[in-house]
């Protein structure tokens, strides 16, 4: 009888651990979340902008993305936005071994920045990061064929749209288990380029340089 108290009681201890482990683990990863997404959501664009003196959100378009900051205050400070937009796409990323719910909340924090009452980039520099981390190869045909388009027509809105798209194919062939992750970024990019899809089709669409 002591026995089979005992056995219980240990059954019981076990279970209670498992549970309690479980709800830590659970707590564990809505953190990462939470600071995938913070990291994502700081404006490289503004800050920079903040340091040129100049107030970006009413500039050109009033984006705070590599674009507009090339627009309104040159090369060297919107290489510098480039470069803080992809490094917070990569970090998280990486550091957490290619989560995916990770890479979307990076993303969303790109976009919607509690730092600028969730408004924010367009997320395709930080796509780019979360890509160099997911996939280094497809994240580099991506570069050179945003590179080439931007070349050519001159517009980055046309160059973003293209590599983006571009992405879930080249997963489909490369790496297809980020493919349906790669579909959910297209999605989410077109919502934010919707307004440059319409100037692209009315044909109003401003060169970036």
């Amino acid at each position: 009888m002591m026995l089979r108290s005992l056995v219980v009681g240990r059954f019981a201890l076990n279970e209670e651990t498992v549970v309690r482990i479980h709800a830590e683990q659970q707590m564990s990863i809505i953190l990462v979340i939470l600071v995938a997404y913070l990291c994502g959501s700081i404006p490289f664009g503004k800050i920079v902008s903040s340091f040129k003196g100049v107030n970006i959100l009413k500039n050109g378009s009033g984006n705070i993305g590599f674009a507009n900051s090339l627009r309104t205050m040159g090369w060297v400070p919107a290489l510098i936005v480039l470069a803080g937009d992809i490094i917070k796409g990569y970090l998280p990323v990486i550091l957490t071994r290619n989560n995916m719910l990770v890479a979307i909340a990076v993303l969303l924090g790109s976009i919607f920045s509690p730092w600028l009452k969730f408004k924010g980039g367009k997320g395709v520099a930080t796509t780019l990061g979360i890509s160099l981390a997911l996939s280094p190869l497809i994240a580099l045909i991506g570069i050179f064929v945003w590179l080439i388009i931007t070349l050519v027509f001159k517009k980055t809105s046309l160059a973003s749209l293209i590599t983006i798209a571009l992405l879930p194919v080249l997963s489909l062939f490369l790496n297809k288990q980020f493919f349906l992750l790669y579909l959910l970024i297209l999605i989410i990019v077109l919502f934010t380029h919707r307004r440059n899809i319409k100037n692209l089709i009315n044909g109003t669409e401003v060169k970036t340089f």
